[in-house]
């Protein structure tokens, strides 16, 4: 049998991976999972977190656009000999003032997900790694400045309703420690962490549902926590309180 599932993983990935990378980053559906900026990662915040979207064919050809609230746009030029790497020549960008909820927040992170593919040379190279699992594609994108970009297209199998009544959070209000709670028997250990309200992050440890996760670095406010395992992908808000 396992080697029945090894020949058809064989077969699935040889016919992803003839087809040219312009083809595969086209007909994906690219969320924004985290942006690394100058060797800090910050996290997508509310209410944007799944809004930061890339694409490569949104005018049905070769157009390129980095939205999230505001946007980056023009065309994309894929390396030749299908090599892992694109040209964004003349980009341009829209300016317009977000003020709404976690505002400072979202003003930063919407600069990030503009500038990062901005006021570059058109030959510049935009450096990516694109990966397939059976549950959906990774593409990380790196600029000339070595800036990187997280986007995936994962299809979670439960709705963000149906994850919360499965995983929770426990104390919240949290002082030194809290746990990952699950009404589910999930395998494995999971990675957890947790951002400040600007979208930096503060806190990165990989844990089992029976370990607790330190708090006690951490002063008082409001974080974001983000679980992230087999079967896992979770978020919710965390608060510190000593």
């Amino acid at each position: 049998m396992k080697k029945i599932y090894f020949l058809l993983f064989t077969i699935v990935s040889f016919i992803c991976y003839s087809q040219p990378y312009s083809s595969l980053l086209k007909n994906a559906n690219w969320t924004i999972m985290k942006i690394q900026w100058n060797g800090i990662d910050y996290y997508p915040p509310a209410p944007f977190v799944a809004s930061g979207k890339v694409e490569f064919n949104y005018d049905g050809n070769n157009g390129f656009r980095s939205i999230l609230f505001n946007s980056a746009f023009g065309t994309a030029a894929f390396g030749d000999n299908n090599s892992n790497y694109f040209n964004v020549p003349g980009i341009a960008i829209t300016l317009m003032e977000y003020h709404g909820e976690n505002e400072q927040a979202v003003q930063q992170f919407d600069n990030m997900t503009t500038d990062f593919y901005f006021g570059f040379q058109p030959t510049d190279k935009f450096y990516f790694d694109y990966q397939e699992i059976f549950s959906g594609k990774n593409l990380t994108v790196t600029n000339p400045l070595g800036n990187k970009i997280f986007y995936s297209n994962l299809i979670l199998a439960n709705s963000e309703a149906s994850l919360n009544k499965r995983i929770s959070i426990s104390p919240n209000p949290a002082k030194d420690e809290f746990f990952i709670k699950a009404s589910d028997n999930i395998l494995g250990k999971v990675s957890v962490e947790i951002y400040e309200n600007s979208g930096k992050l503060v806190s990165s440890q990989n844990v089992s549902f029976t370990d607790a996760v330190n708090t006690q670095a951490l002063p008082n406010g409001m974080y974001q926590v983000k679980v992230t395992g087999l079967g896992v992908n979770y978020s919710s808000k965390l608060l510190i309180k000593k």
